[in-house]
């Protein structure tokens, strides 16, 4: 069968330049002389390598004394190498590729001696136009079975570019060039590259699609190797096997190895496949890696609930203002003692569950770096487990597409089958066979394969679920080691709780209760400051409000800083206490009412 006119390049590559240029031409002339060698890498210089393949392509032996022999871009082919080698001078590329040497050959029943000159000048028009500016030497080799012409690309082209040439412009560019001179000078063109720019129907990803159904489909029909590659190529596709098998169809512009197609598909696994498609399905099992590890339950806080003023009796009335008379709010020190009640115990409830979960990780050490490195070993353990649970999935997924296809048939075919609803007929015919192909195909029935998802499934959800857990636990233990203890937290905190203007806006709103309140607040950390804080009854608008305004004094009763909640948001107001608080270094406080400067009450 005729195959057309064949182009193949390879790369001259330089080696070492430890040696001179003259040393190494005569070196590789030398080297290059004997056939054999010819297109295996060379370790020598860029000169030397050049010099060899042009004395090779120019063997007077091979080209009829040199009457096959021709150049582009030089102006004496017996210096050719010198005058390639100024260019790469010039232009400081001396390394990498020197040169580029490929061979052009015609079909055999084309290879008449005849046809030499005619092969020069295609070769000449190839040049001309796909390299346009490089210097190049070509000779007709006329001692082989097929015609050929050998060339010599200078890899420097004269405008300084250097050219490179991969898969894609052999592809694109040279073969469809050699093909449109081959038609030109009355010689066979290649037709598989023709075939290889036809548009594929399919794109690489559907392709991989369509082979694996392939392979599967084989795999179901046949029970060993040899029967398996003879189904493939029954079906129509071109199979080589080797050391690996590679697949082509019609319209596949070129052939796709399986090994490629995913771990199902590498010829090992084939093989696998066939002699155990009989065997009981594998099954993984999930470890337990998490603790389950709960916050203890607290005593049961109760919350001191105030009634609203309107709802109280007489005597509770009485007690509430006698209590205000007193300068202290009941609604004010309920909602208090019940916020600092609750958060106290969510705090202890907090630390509590750290403490035991870090224990327990940690191996009893206490430390909550040796807890997070378990739980991050743990999590590992989990992702390699769910790891080969996927992959049993995988392997057995054409076994499970079967069943999958099944279920959807499954309730029109039962009703059928128990009811007799001929409509549904077409169902159960389709439910039957996708049931014999399981039985026949794998020795499986229904409930086993169902049985095996279900239970795979299973277990990856049950690690998932584990590691979300996990995740949980290492942030809890995270956030409590990279944070202030407790105590330190729930100081920030007072300074907020001393000023009172949140619960103050809370009760306004919730009870009514628009009280005014006069009170001082002393800094444990700051003996030298006294902090005044008055809330009053006011009007947002037409809306009846409350107004905080805080005055940080001295020792002398002399105010230094000051603060006020009226006109601004809670979240402005809240920010003018944080700055205060940064300010005057204000940790742990206390409101008082004793030894209070006679001139810090002046407002």
């Amino acid at each position: 069968m005729s195959q057309g006119i064949v182009v193949k390049i390879w790369n001259v590559k330089a080696g070492s330049r430890s040696r001179s240029a003259s040393k190494q031409i005569s070196d590789s002339i030398a080297y290059i002389e004997n056939p054999e060698k010819l297109g295996r890498p060379l370790q020598l210089g860029n000169e030397t390598q050049l010099g060899n393949e042009l004395k090779y392509v120019m063997n007077e032996l091979k080209t009829v004394e040199g009457l096959y022999v021709g150049c582009r871009h030089i102006s004496d082919i017996k210096n050719a190498t010198e005058e390639m080698m100024q260019v790469k001078r010039f232009f400081g590329k001396l390394d990498g590729r020197v040169a580029t040497h490929g061979v052009i050959s015609l079909d055999v029943t084309e290879s008449d001696s005849k046809n030499a000159g005619k092969l020069m000048l295609l070769l000449s028009d190839v040049m001309k136009d796909v390299f346009p500016d490089n210097q190049v030497v070509y000779a007709v080799h006329t001692n082989t079975e097929n015609l050929h012409i050998h060339f010599i690309i200078n890899t420097v082209g004269l405008n300084g570019v250097k050219i490179h040439m991969d898969k894609k412009f052999m592809r694109e560019v040279l073969e469809p060039a050699v093909n449109k001179y081959a038609e030109k000078y009355g010689f066979t063109p290649n037709e598989i590259w023709k075939k290889e720019r036809t548009k594929d129907p399919m794109t690489y990803p559907e392709r991989k699609v369509f082979l694996r159904k392939k392979i599967d489909h084989a795999i179901e029909q046949t029970d060993d190797f040899d029967a398996f590659i003879a189904y493939l190529r029954h079906e129509g596709l071109t199979v080589n096997v080797g050391r690996h098998i590679s697949l082509q169809n019609a319209d596949m512009t070129k052939a796709i190895r399986t090994g490629s197609l995913g771990e199902n598909y590498t010829v090992d696994a084939i093989r696998e496949r066939l002699a155990c498609k009989y065997n009981p399905f594998i099954r993984g099992k999930a470890g337990t890696y998490y603790e389950e590890i709960m916050p203890e339950a607290m005593a049961q806080i109760t919350p001191r609930k105030m009634k609203k003023y309107k709802d109280m009796t007489a005597v509770e009335k009485a007690e509430a203002v006698r209590l205000l008379k007193l300068n202290r709010n009941p609604w004010q020190e309920a909602y208090r003692d019940n916020w600092q009640m609750q958060k106290m115990g969510d705090e202890l409830k907090q630390l509590g569950y750290v403490y035991r979960l870090t224990r327990f990780y940690s191996n009893g050490t206490d430390n909550t770096a040796d807890a997070m490195k378990e739980i991050v070993r743990r999590k590992k353990e989990i992702v390699a487990e769910r790891k080969e649970l996927r992959a049993l999935l995988r392997k057995y997924k054409p076994i499970t597409d079967i069943y999958e296809e099944m279920k959807k048939h499954m309730v029109k075919a039962y009703l059928y089958d128990v009811y007799g609803k001929e409509a549904y007929e077409e169902e159960f015919q389709m439910y039957q066979k996708l049931s014999e192909r399981l039985k026949v195909s794998f020795g499986k029935d229904v409930e086993e394969v169902a049985d095996f998802l279900a239970e795979t499934k299973g277990e990856i959800a049950y690690l998932t679920g584990q590691e979300k857990e996990l995740s949980a636990q290492y942030v809890a233990i995270k956030k409590y080691a990279s944070t202030r203890d407790i105590q330190n937290l729930s100081d920030d905190y007072s300074f907020f709780n001393a000023i009172g203007h949140s619960q103050a806006t809370y009760e306004a709103k919730e009870y009514g209760i628009y009280a005014s309140n006069l009170k001082f607040i002393v800094a444990a950390d700051n003996p030298d400051i006294l902090i005044r804080v008055m809330t009053t009854p006011d009007m947002d608008g037409d809306k009846p409000t409350v107004t905080t305004s805080i005055a940080v004094l001295d020792k002398d009763g002399i105010v230094q800083k000051e603060a006020s909640s009226k006109g601004k948001t809670t979240k402005e107001f809240n920010k003018d206490i944080y700055e205060i608080q940064s300010e005057y270094g204000i940790k742990k406080c206390e409101v008082t009412q004793k030894n209070i400067p006679k001139n810090a009450r002046k407002i």
